[in-house]
């Protein structure tokens, strides 16, 4: 439970295994046996892995199903945020949402064909030492054209 949900919050977040090895302090290698349930993190790393993903350590250890089950009244408002409304506000952009859609409704194994071709275009970016920038947005794109 534990090497999924890790993998799952990390890649959610973004982080290749070597980033968030560097947030914690450890190595690209100690996170991949995490990943892999070839190891467990002590309690002080896994405290450290569950505030670097912004979910709790009850959620890594499969203690609940809410990523981010906080006790106390500490929470935020963004804390208290269903992933649900955290993917409606994705996609209300209407560049994410081109880019979204039918991804949730596709097969397991189209969606790990997305996600390793990202992967790699993500890795020949910093290959390239590529700056990432934002291409126009569709409503950039469009909008010239209503006025004419």
């Amino acid at each position: 439970m534990l090497s999924q949900r890790l993998r799952t919050a990390r890649r959610a977040k973004g982080f290749t295994q070597e980033e968030l090895a560097e947030l914690v302090c450890t190595t690209k290698g100690t996170i991949s046996n995490y990943e892999n349930n070839h190891s467990t993190p002590p309690n002080d790393m896994l405290r450290q892995l569950a505030d670097i993903l912004n979910v709790s350590t009850d959620w890594l250890l499969g203690r609940t199903d809410e990523p981010t089950s906080y006790s106390g009244s500490s929470s935020t408002a963004a804390e208290k945020r269903s992933l649900d409304e955290l993917l409606q506000e994705k996609i209300d952009d209407p560049d994410d949402y081109y880019f979204l859609d039918g991804y949730l409704e596709a097969s397991e194994e189209e969606k790990k064909e997305i996600r390793r071709y990202w992967y790699d275009l993500k890795k020949q970016w910093k290959a390239r030492q590529v700056k990432e920038t934002r291409p126009p947005s569709l409503f950039d794109i469009t909008e010239p054209l209503k006025k004419k």
